[in-house]
């Protein structure tokens, strides 16, 4: 029983260090955004992919023709698509002159589609513009999110993070769980950090200059990446570019994950890049027992009550509210106020499962299925 005591204390307390770095840090990355309040010097292109998107797009391109002349040219990249998504760029074109229409009809097997759709784009921009990549599906301020594009110079990286809408139990204890982990472990606080090899993005909002983009490598250099998006600016990164965090959650608006189908999609993704550079499969397992530990073992402090392990009961107890401040500090970044940290529980499940079933199952994503062995 000592022995049991004593390994379950060092579990809990390494527990509880971990969980106040992460604190530390998600207090540092929410830290490390630039503001821009003018309009600066450059046009805008902006290059959108799209596929079966024909319930989102005709709003995002509705918000773009009212912007002013700033945004020079807005290039969509039709995937393939099988709903109205092209009839409705279609109709726009026809409101506004500077939209162009690309069709997709087939991606080499080496690519991934939505970074094959995107390099293609980039093509037709004016190369004195700054590149404003934005999905389908975005909400905001259009102007603003110009404005701010047209700042940047060479060697340089926008990363906007977006306010990611709830509305609903799943979406709300998720968005705070994968807050928590993103801004405490791998946050903007490391992507500023010269010294960190690492560097967070979000797809669905960034800016480049194209030199800069093609110096780079472009979307060439992360073909085969389903986050395609955070290994291009760590890419970047490591070749000198400046990245710039920009708070965007007030004029940038995006949809968070609604359903465990969607989150253990992105969970699946996440990990898919980092789980087929693993030499030895085993090591996915290991850190999924490590995963385990993490979230679940502070939750023995119900039974420890019953054991009358009042001391054990006490720590793990601690330990559980700890990691519950934690995960609603996550949510506060994203505007979300209710306590649904309480439900982390939940997200934690699918995030492990996710992490096994990518290794197991693969990722379908966009129609198309991608397997670590292929």
């Amino acid at each position: 029983m000592i022995i049991f005591q004593g390994i379950l204390s060092i579990l809990l307390i390494g527990i509880i260090i971990i969980t106040l770095l992460g604190i530390r840090s998600l207090n540092r990355s929410m830290k490390s955004f630039r503001e821009f309040n003018g309009v600066g010097k450059r046009g805008v292109t902006v290059v959108m992919a799209a596929r079966n998107e024909q319930n989102k797009i005709g709003k995002t391109l509705e918000s773009l023709v009212k912007v002013d002349d700033k945004l020079e040219k807005i290039i969509v990249v039709n995937d393939r698509s099988t709903d109205n998504t092209r009839e409705i760029i279609k109709k726009y074109m026809e409101i506004d002159k500077r939209i162009e229409l690309l069709d997709i009809d087939k991606v080499p097997k080496s690519w991934v589609a939505k970074s094959y759709a995107l390099y293609n784009g980039v093509k037709r921009a004016k190369y004195n513009n700054a590149l404003l990549f934005l999905d389908a599906d975005i909400e905001g301020d259009m102007q603003r999110i110009v404005n701010v594009a047209s700042n940047i110079k060479e060697g340089e990286l926008y990363t906007f993070m977006p306010y990611f809408e709830t509305d609903n139990v799943i979406s709300n204890s998720s968005q705070s769980f994968l807050s928590a982990l993103l801004h405490g472990y791998f946050g903007y606080d490391r992507s500023v950090n010269k010294n960190s090899n690492y560097s967070l993005m979000f797809g669905c909002c960034w800016s480049i200059m194209p030199y800069t983009y093609y110096e780079v490598g472009g979307h060439a250099s992360v073909k085969s990446d389903l986050m395609e998006d955070k290994n291009f600016a760590t890419r970047a990164k490591s070749m000198g570019v400046n990245i710039i965090p920009i708070d965007g959650r007030d004029f940038i608006k995006t949809k968070s994950w609604n359903n465990v189908d969607d989150i253990k999609g992105l969970l699946s993704r996440i990990f898919f890049d980092y789980e087929k550079n693993l030499s030895n499969p085993i090591n996915i397992y290991l850190l999924a027992i490590g995963l385990i530990l993490l979230f679940y073992l502070p939750l023995i402090w119900i039974p420890l009550i019953l054991i009358k392990q009042y001391l054990l009961s006490f720590i793990s107890f601690m330990t559980y509210m700890i990691e519950n401040i934690f995960f609603y500090l996550g949510g506060l970044t994203n505007k979300i106020k209710k306590p649904y940290s309480l439900l982390y529980f939940i997200p934690a499940y699918l995030l492990i499962t996710g992490f096994i079933e990518a290794k197991r199952k693969g990722v379908i994503w966009k129609g198309e299925t991608y397997k670590i062995n292929s």
